[in-house]
């Protein structure tokens, strides 16, 4: 049987080099908890004797329709990549096999050369390059500026607001990770989520929402998606919502907020570079078919 922490320390240590994956935690402690919550139970773990030469974690989700997606962590690997990843990958095919998997996404490094080739004998789908920010929460911001708008938890199902956050959700995230019935799953659950929710409202109106993520373990704050009605753009709503969050989560005690951008939002990345965001590193988004057939070689 696997042991949970030395399986954590061996992720922890390739996820600071070129094998980072985009949602694994930073730290020992962030990654150990998610492990301890139920991931551990989807990994394949490759050994040596004691030593751990290679992993895979599969976090499978429902995308409605009947159909899954699976985001993986890694693969990682060790010594000899090409061994490691044939077996990874062989683990990861038959899991896909066993169910109605409509895409794998696999969230890597642009320099982890092993994987991105390995990747490569497979179909796929589309490869997308997301940019990872982050900012301190400390930066002067004008904080005063946001007070124009209403910015309301949204803590009840049952909650005025949450139609209108689903529909503005549906329209400006098509295909997200996060679907509206875990956003309603999440709100339901508010006392022990680690989401908060926020409908953003003008005179009344709701004129868009955020939805962040908090880490204790890392005192980061995850901006998972922040969005505002078409037609109430370009009146510097975004900065305000920023400076609110930064404002906010800097007197509970975290320090930084990260997000990732892909880089077919050309109005996110131009908004993010304006505005007090550094681009910290480049990951590569690869989908894969579900049934994880060869890809066509010319």
């Amino acid at each position: 049987m696997t042991n949970i922490r030395n399986l954590a320390a061996f992720i922890c240590a390739r996820n600071s080099e070129s094998q980072q994956c985009g949602y694994v935690g930073s730290t020992l402690d962030d990654i150990l908890h998610d492990l301890s919550d139920g991931m551990a139970e989807s990994s394949l773990v490759l050994y040596e004797g004691e030593e751990i030469t290679g992993a895979i974690i599969l976090d499978t989700y429902d995308v409605g329709g009947g159909q899954e997606d699976i985001e993986v962590w890694g693969p990682y690997y060790s010594a000899r990549p090409e061994d490691e990843l044939q077996l990874l990958f062989r683990y990861l095919s038959e899991a896909a096999d066993s169910a109605a998997i409509r895409y794998i996404h696999l969230f890597t490094r642009e320099d982890n050369v092993p994987l991105i080739k390995y990747a490569a004998r497979y179909r796929t789908e589309k490869v997308r390059t997301h940019y990872h920010y982050s900012m301190d929460t400390d930066l002067p911001l004008n904080s005063s500026s946001y007070g124009d708008l209403s910015i309301v938890p949204v803590t009840e199902p049952e909650s005025e607001w949450l139609d209108q956050i689903i529909e503005l959700h549906n329209q400006g995230f098509q295909g997200a990770t996060l679907t509206q019935e875990d956003i309603t799953a999440e709100i339901e659950d508010s006392g022990n989520s680690d989401y908060d929710i926020y409908a953003v409202l003008n005179e009344g109106s709701v004129i868009g929402y955020i939805i962040v993520r908090r880490n204790a373990l890392t005192g980061i704050l995850h901006l998972e998606y922040i969005c505002i009605r078409p037609d109430e753009r370009s009146r510097g709503t975004g900065r305000k919502l920023i400076a609110y969050l930064a404002e906010t989560y800097r007197g509970l005690g975290y320090t930084r907020i990260g997000l990732d951008v892909n880089e077919e939002n050309e109005a996110a990345v131009r908004f993010y570079d304006k505005n007090g965001f550094s681009r910290d590193s480049v990951m590569k988004h690869i989908i894969i078919g579900g049934k994880m057939e060869p890809a066509v070689l010319a």
